[in-house]
């Protein structure tokens, strides 16, 4: 959920901002002159943020009137908690188009990133009726998810390949249930992790960001 905030908040928290990314058709290098502005910038995380211990899973929204542009603001932990948890793509999206991470296909080639891919281009899919750029979002989804499972990076080049080719419904369909069919195949053959886990310098603490990857996890 977004929150809504005033003028003053958002003049507040562009100064906290240490990461600026443009989305959507900007990100993909598809707009036009008259395609919609928006911004999702990572701030800081606050002290209240990191102290509360609250799971967190709203971001700041500001609505800019003239010329028209979306600000969205979320801190570097939540970015990093939303990426994880496979509830949106937007931020596997920058991790993967912005070319800020060089191992961003081993941040993004996970079962929630992937799963979340699937579940948003099977959604996309089930409301064409609002229009055909419904059936162009769902196939960039697949086509993200495709190029993980298959350990390849997706491209700017192989997005814009997709806008300009034509798409059938039945063959996304079809197409989406068997790339759910191959990620669940490569997850129990344990060739997918849940999470990206990073590398520590300190044994104990690996041991703990690791047991997040174990699926059953035995005590003793």
């Amino acid at each position: 959920m977004n929150i809504i905030i005033q003028q003053e908040e958002h003049v507040f928290l562009q100064g906290l901002v240490i990461k600026k990314y443009r989305m959507g058709s900007h990100l993909y290098g598809l707009a036009r002159p008259d395609s919609d502005i928006d911004y999702l910038c990572i701030y800081r995380t606050s002290e209240v943020e990191k102290a509360s211990g609250l799971p967190n899973g709203h971001q700041f929204q500001y609505k800019e009137s003239s010329p028209s542009i979306d600000w969205i603001y979320c801190s570097e932990l939540q970015f990093w908690k939303n990426l994880f948890s496979g509830d949106a793509t937007i931020n596997a999206d920058i991790v993967l188009f912005s070319g800020d991470w060089q191992n961003s296909l081993e941040i993004c080639r996970t079962y929630k990133v992937i799963k979340a891919y699937l579940g948003f281009g099977k959604r996309d899919l089930k409301q064409i009726k609002e229009g055909t750029h419904k059936l162009y979002h769902a196939a960039r989804s697949l086509y993200c998810a495709e190029q993980l499972l298959q350990n390849q990076l997706p491209t700017i080049q192989g997005i814009q390949d997709l806008h300009g080719s034509k798409q059938d419904v039945q063959d996304l369909i079809e197409k989406e249930q068997a790339l759910r069919a191959e990620l669940n195949r490569q997850y129990d053959a344990q060739a997918l992790k849940t999470y990206y886990v990073d590398s520590c310098d300190h044994p104990l603490w690996q041991k703990l960001l690791d047991s997040n990857n174990i699926k059953e996890f035995k005590y003793g």
